[in-house]
């Protein structure tokens, strides 16, 4: 007679561990002895789970979710004390450490951004909101393309599309979090929306935005929520002036307070995406301090753009490696954001 199921054992070795998602679990790079590789091993504690059905449904989730922009899981396995999760390392690492090291272009955005999306329409193909989309749940794969990853949060959508979630990244949360734990897909559309406009404008600018309601011990919570159901967090008004208005209007209708005013699906979102295009497309923000610098070097033509603390702005254009000459009209002793903004989509 067939056993009903079968155990095995495997081994993997700690090499070190790279992340930790509160008190419920951490991440390891370990090395797979079966595999003779280096993967990531998430590692959740039981005690931390509701009951043995939720043991494995975080895996199960990235399983029945498989597609070229989701990461993909090897295998799940437990002992006594832990779920442990197998994935693939993946050494260019995520979007929010991309974007410690330098500001996103336009291109970039809208690369990582559709890719992003494909992966989520994915996701709720197979009737899942995922609740954690954000920088640091984008890694990178080999060829630098965007994988939706950590289903820590996802659930299953019952058949009226709404699922039930009371676990929430605070940083992230839409404005109806403040009054339900039911939610549909709405609630991925406007992450997509915190994390498109946390790469227009740089983390630095949205955890400033974000600070300003205290410290954890001391956090304001009254005039955070206050601040979210009116939409003034984050401030939809404050972009980078090289940021296209055709960018902008996504991000703000990803931001819409009522669920309803936002875009319908992830697809409806990638379809808006595709129409950015211009000259902005290529310019590369890299400040020094309070002087705010601009590059941009496409088909052999070069752009330097500098804006001085006091305003004044100076731009070299050189063409082939030639003598850098000036553009007059981006040349001034006074620039505005908005003449700023003109001239990145013109030039």
């Amino acid at each position: 007679m067939l056993k009903p199921y079968q155990k095995a054992e495997l081994t993997f070795d700690i090499i070190k561990e790279i992340g930790q998602d509160g008190q419920n679990s951490k991440t390891y790079i370990t090395r797979d002895h079966q595999l003779d590789a280096e993967i990531v091993t998430k590692q959740i504690l039981k005690s931390k789970l509701n009951s043995p059905t939720e043991f494995f449904a975080e895996s199960q989730a990235l399983y029945a979710s498989a597609h070229p922009n989701v990461v993909q899981v090897h295998y799940a396995c437990f002992d006594a004390d832990h779920v442990y999760i197998a994935m693939p390392y993946y050494q260019k690492g995520s979007v929010k450490g991309l974007m410690a090291t330098r500001f996103l272009t336009v291109r970039e955005i809208v690369i990582l951004g559709t890719q992003t999306l494909s992966g989520l329409h994915n996701i709720h193909s197979k009737d899942l909101v995922h609740f954690d989309v954000k920088p640091d749940n984008i890694l990178l794969s080999p060829r630098g393309e965007a994988l939706v990853s950590d289903f820590g949060q996802a659930k299953q959508m019952n058949f009226s599309g709404i699922a039930a979630q009371d676990r929430h990244y605070g940083k992230m949360i839409p404005p109806e979090a403040t009054v339900t734990d039911h939610f549909d897909r709405s609630f991925d559309i406007y992450q997509v929306g915190l994390t498109l406009y946390r790469m227009a404008n740089g983390n630095d600018h949205f955890n400033q935005q974000f600070a300003k309601y205290g410290p954890p011990a001391t956090f304001d919570k009254a005039a955070f929520r206050y601040d979210l159901r009116n939409g003034k967090f984050p401030d939809r008004s404050s972009f980078l002036p090289h940021i296209p208005s055709t960018l902008r209007n996504v991000i703000r209708k990803c931001l819409q307070v009522d669920p309803k005013d936002r875009y319908g699906s992830a697809i409806d979102v990638a379809n808006a995406m595709a129409g950015i295009d211009g000259p902005s497309l290529d310019w590369c923000y890299a400040p020094q301090g309070t002087t705010r610098l601009w590059t941009k070097n496409k088909n052999g033509t070069k752009y330097d753009l500098t804006v001085n603390p006091d305003g004044s702005s100076v731009c070299l254009k050189s063409v082939n490696g030639g003598k850098a000459r000036r553009v007059g009209d981006a040349c001034k002793t006074k620039i505005t954001d908005p003449e700023l903004k003109k001239l990145f989509g013109s030039h």
